[in-house]
C-alpha cells in the first residue's frame, strides 16, 4: 500500500509542476502602434515620439518585460520593397527603445510585409510593439500526507528510486522566459532617399540647350531647385545663331499623401541671341511666376517629373541683321513686359541619397 501511495504522490507532483510551467507563459500587458508616411521608416516625427512615450513609461515600470515589434506596409509598391520597408520600420522603433536605455536582448523586430486586411492605407503603414511579462503561477497547496499503519517500511526498489528522483527534479524546475533574438542598435537615418538629387530637362536638350539642375529637400514636403543651362551655338560669321543661358531657382511644395503633385514660385534670369532667319534678336530676360507639375517615382534612384510654369517676363533686347561680316542693328534698347510660359519640362531625376 505504501508503494502505491508514493507513486501517486510523485505523479501528482510532476503534474502540478508541468501545469505551473504552462501557466507561467508571458502575458501581454500593452500594445502600442507607431504610424509612418508612405515609403518612410524613420522615427523622427513628433507624433511618433509622442506615441512611444507611454510605451517607455510602461517599460520603466517593467524592466523585465520583453517587446516584440512587427512592421507593416500598405499594398502599394512591390512585395520585395515592402518587405524591406517593414523591417526597417520595426528596426527603427527597436533602435529608438534601445537608445532610451531598454536592453536590446529583450527586443525582437521583424517586418511582416503588406497588410492586406487593413483597408485604410494610412493605418496599414505602421509598426506595432507588443509588451509581455512573465506572470508567475499561484503556489499550489501541498496535499496532506495520509496516515500509514505502523509497520516496517520496506527498502525502496530501483523503480521507486527513479520515480522519486524524477519528481524532485521536476519540482526544482523554474520557468524561464522564452529567449528573445537580440536586435542590433539601429540609428534613425539622418538623410532620407531623395534628400539631394540631380536633374536635367529632356525638352531643353531637344531644343539644343544643355542643362543641369540640383534639388535639395530641407523638409519632407519642401524642395529647393536650381536649374541652369547654356547653349553656345553662336558665331558672328554664322548665318543663323541659337545661343543663350539661364538660371532658374524655384521652391516646390509637395502635395497629397504620396507627395506626387507640387506647386511653388519660380524665378528666371538669362540672356539670348537668336537669329532663325535674316533678322536676329539678342538681349536679357528676367521673369517671375508660379509653376507646378507631377512627379512620378520610377525606382529607388530615379524619378521623372513634368513641369509647367507661367510668369511675368521683362525683356531688354535689340534686333539686328547681318551685313557682310558685321551686325547692322535695326532697333536698340527695346523693352517689353508680358506674361509668357517661363518653363516647360520633362525632367529625369537621379536621387543621390
Amino acid at each position: 500500500m505504501n508503494k502505491k501511495i508514493r507513486s501517486l504522490l510523485a505523479a501528482f507532483a510532476a503534474l502540478c509542476c508541468i501545469a505551473g510551467i504552462r501557466a507561467a507563459e508571458p502575458e501581454v500587458i500593452g500594445e502600442y502602434t507607431v504610424q509612418f508616411r508612405w515609403n518612410k521608416w524613420t522615427v523622427t516625427d513628433e507624433t511618433q515620439i509622442q506615441a512611444l512615450e507611454p510605451l517607455l513609461a510602461l517599460l520603466d515600470s517593467h524592466p523585465e518585460a520583453t517587446v516584440e515589434i512587427v512592421g507593416w506596409a500598405d499594398p502599394t509598391g512591390t512585395v520585395a520593397a515592402n518587405r524591406i520597408v517593414t523591417q526597417r520600420r520595426a528596426d527603427n522603433v527597436a533602435g529608438y527603445l534601445i537608445r532610451k536605455g531598454f536592453p536590446a536582448g529583450q527586443i525582437s523586430a521583424r517586418g511582416a510585409g503588406i497588410d492586406t486586411a487593413e483597408p485604410d492605407y494610412g493605418k496599414a503603414r505602421r509598426a506595432v510593439a507588443t509588451v509581455r511579462i512573465l506572470v508567475e503561477p499561484a503556489p499550489q497547496p501541498e496535499p496532506a500526507p495520509e496516515p500509514t499503519p505502523a509497520m516496517e517500511t520496506p527498502a525502496p526498489t530501483p523503480a521507486e528510486t527513479t520515480a522519486e528522483t524524477t519528481a524532485e527534479a521536476a519540482t526544482d524546475i523554474a520557468p524561464e522566459p522564452a529567449p528573445v533574438a537580440e536586435v542590433p542598435q539601429t540609428e534613425a537615418e539622418p538623410w532620407n532617399p531623395g534628400k539631394f538629387a540631380l536633374r536635367t530637362n529632356a525638352l531643353y536638350w531637344l531644343g539644343l540647350m544643355p542643362n543641369l539642375g540640383i534639388e535639395w529637400r530641407p523638409a519632407e514636403r519642401v524642395g529647393i531647385v536650381v536649374n541652369g543651362g547654356y547653349a553656345m551655338w553662336k558665331k558672328d560669321s554664322w548665318e543663323h545663331n541659337w545661343a543663350g543661358w539661364f538660371v532658374a531657382p524655384e521652391v516646390r511644395i509637395y502635395l497629397g499623401e504620396k507627395m506626387n503633385w507640387f506647386v511653388g514660385p519660380q524665378f528666371l534670369a538669362g540672356g539670348f541671341n537668336l537669329k532663325p532667319g535674316d533678322k536676329g534678336y539678342q538681349g536679357d530676360v528676367l521673369a517671375g511666376g508660379v509653376m507646378g507639375g507631377y512627379r512620378m517615382k520610377l525606382s529607388r534612384c530615379w524619378d521623372l517629373d513634368f513641369t509647367l510654369g507661367v510668369g511675368y517676363v521683362h525683356l531688354e533686347y535689340e534686333s539686328y541683321r547681318r551685313e557682310g561680316n558685321m551686325n547692322a542693328y535695326i532697333n536698340d534698347n527695346l523693352e517689353k513686359n508680358t506674361v509668357l510660359p517661363i518653363q516647360a519640362g520633362v525632367n529625369f531625376i537621379w536621387k543621390i541619397n
